[in-house]
Formats: structure tokens, sequence, C-alpha cells
């Protein structure tokens, strides 16, 4: 495990923090109503039928109403990298908390299994790629045999991405998290940590001020200041007013890279879906109605690839004709 990860981990260990995710930043009406102030933790440490330990990282228990036994079972699992096959994992973990909820009992066999959400929380650069449903990890099938084919799919909360939407809400933890992750410089932070202190003032969540100290000097100010050597602190307000002090020698040496990559990628995602859309168009004035193996299989395309196709195209009888590999294996002399 990473620093990184580690500390994203710690903050996440706190529902204050947990709960702020799902106010104002994702907009399920659902999730509105449950009795966020009874969240309890579950272990998030999988052991399948063959003694195989699988460690996640959060999961918490949420009554659907004051009192009521019927709950939500959040998971919530942190990546800073783009995982490809993030879907089968979160289906791994899903059947295993499941799995482990009957072998102790908690869940009876002959009720129904408790609801389950499955959240991604990416807090990388690069604007996340990964399909979020295993139906896009396999070969196309015949359309008969595509309900048969692994059917999951979790919820991805792509920090950057909402960053770049400025639709962030000004007092909210998470969002201001998400802020400081793809920060505009060392004014903006100090600005942001000063907002975050009058959100957790008070004894009552010194802990998770404690937890923010620890990401901003562990993580965020090594990754701006690569070349400043800095002081041991880990009081939260110190940071604060040493980075308000050092402002005007430091900013020069701030590294930004969250806004500017992130802009910079998201053009280029713009470009690439919209090929596939038009792509999609071409093929389905030619050949009729598509069969839905296409439009993954686009989705998933590169540039350079969907170009390719787009050649091919303009020769095709058929879609097979369209999607063949031109490279041919050279002739012997």
């Amino acid at each position: 495990m990473t620093v990184h990860d580690a500390c994203y981990r710690s903050l996440l260990n706190h529902p204050l923090l947990v709960r702020s995710l799902f106010q104002d930043i994702v907009d399920i009406r659902e999730l509105q109503s449950l009795h966020w102030p009874a969240m309890q933790a579950v272990p998030a440490s999988y052991v399948s039928k063959r003694l195989a330990l699988r460690q996640g990282d959060h999961v918490w228990r949420i009554p659907c109403s004051e009192g009521s036994d019927a709950h939500v079972l959040l998971m919530l699992e942190h990546q800073s990298s783009c995982e490809r096959f993030m879907a089968l994992r979160m289906a791994s973990y899903c059947s295993l908390l499941c799995e482990s909820l009957l072998q102790r009992r908690v869940q009876k066999p002959q009720r129904q299994l408790p609801r389950l959400l499955p959240v991604v929380l990416y807090s990388g650069v690069r604007p996340w790629r990964a399909p979020t449903s295993t139906r896009h990890l396999f070969d196309a099938l015949p359309a008969a045999l595509e309900p048969y084919l692994p059917q999951f799919e979790y919820l991805l909360i792509d920090e950057g991405e909402w960053v770049r939407s400025g639709k962030l809400p000004d007092q909210n933890l998470a969002a201001l998290l998400f802020r400081l992750e793809h920060n505009r410089g060392i004014e903006d932070t100090i600005n942001l940590m000063q907002t975050i202190g009058l959100c957790t003032q008070g004894e009552a969540h010194a802990e998770l001020r404690n937890a923010f100290a620890n990401w901003i000097r562990r993580v965020l100010l090594p990754r701006s200041l690569p070349a400043v050597q800095l002081p041991a602190i880990d009081d939260f307000m110190e940071i604060k007013n040493m980075l308000d002090h050092q402002s005007r020698s430091w900013t020069h040496q701030w590294k930004m890279q969250g806004l500017s990559e992130g802009r910079k990628e998201g053009r280029k995602e713009g470009r690439k879906e919209g090929g596939a859309v038009l792509l999609q168009r071409q093929l389905a004035h030619k050949f009729g109605p598509l069969p839905a193996s296409v439009a993954q299989r686009l989705a998933t395309a590169s540039i350079r690839q969907m170009e390719k196709w787009s050649v091919q195209l303009l020769g095709a009888s058929t879609l097979d004709e369209v999607f063949a590999d031109s490279r041919r294996p050279r002739s012997r002399p």
C-alpha cells in the first residue's frame, strides 16, 4: 500500500467525510433518506472458502431509517490510478462480503441479501477510462447470449472530473478534499485549508483534522514541493500557517499537475468519444441496426484504432470487414 492510499484510507475512516460524498455531490435521492448518523464500519477483510485473504478499503452499514433493521452496505474503494479490471475486482469483493455475511450467520440464508452499493473513489489526475461494468470486459457474444454475460456495475466518483466541472459545493468536506487534490496553487491550498479548519472545529472533529494534516504533510506537500525540505509539522493549523508564511518564497516552486493535465486529457477523451459516436452513426447508416457488441468495441478502442476502422469502412461490404485486422503475414521469398 502506498503512502497516498494509506492516508486516504485514514480519511475515509471518518463517517463525516464519507457522508459528505453523498451530500450535494452524488445526487441520488434514495441515499439522502438513509439514517446516516447511525452508520457503522464493517470489517473489509474477506476470507474465501479456500482461505484466500482479500483486503478491501471500507464497508459501512447504514440503516434505511432510524431504528430499522433494513440497511444498505456501502463498499467504498479508493483508487489513485486507473485499473482496467476494477469492475472484476469489485465484483469479487462484493461476492466475498456476501459470503462472509452468510458464513458468520449475520445474514440468514432464507432471507434476501442486504442492499449493497459498490463505489470507487478515484483521485488520479487523468480521467478514469476503465469500464465500470463487467459486461465490457468480455469478448462479444451473439445477441441471444448477451443476457448471460456476468453483469456487475459500480458507481464511479472521479474527483478530477467533479473539480473540472466547477459544480462542487463550497462547504462540503469531500469537495474540499477533491479540490485540494487538484489544487490551483499554494494560495488556493491555503484558502481550502482555512475552510476545512472552519468545517472541522472542536474536539469532536480532532481526528478528522489530524487525518487531513497527515495527508497534506505526507502526500500533497511532497508532491507539490518536491525540492523543498519540509519541517516535521503534523498539526493542521500549523501546516496552514507555515504555508501562509512561506507562500511568497514557495509559490514559484509549487508544482501543479492536476487541473492542467486533467484538462488536456479531458480534451483528448472528448475527441475520442466524438469519434466513436460519428463512426457508430456511419456504421448504422451503411449496415443498419448494430449489435450491442459494436458499441462496446468502439467505447474501448483507441483513437488510432477508430481511424483505421473508418478507412476500412469505405470499402467494406460487411461489419466483419470493417473490424478485420488489416495486417497480413509477409510472404516468404
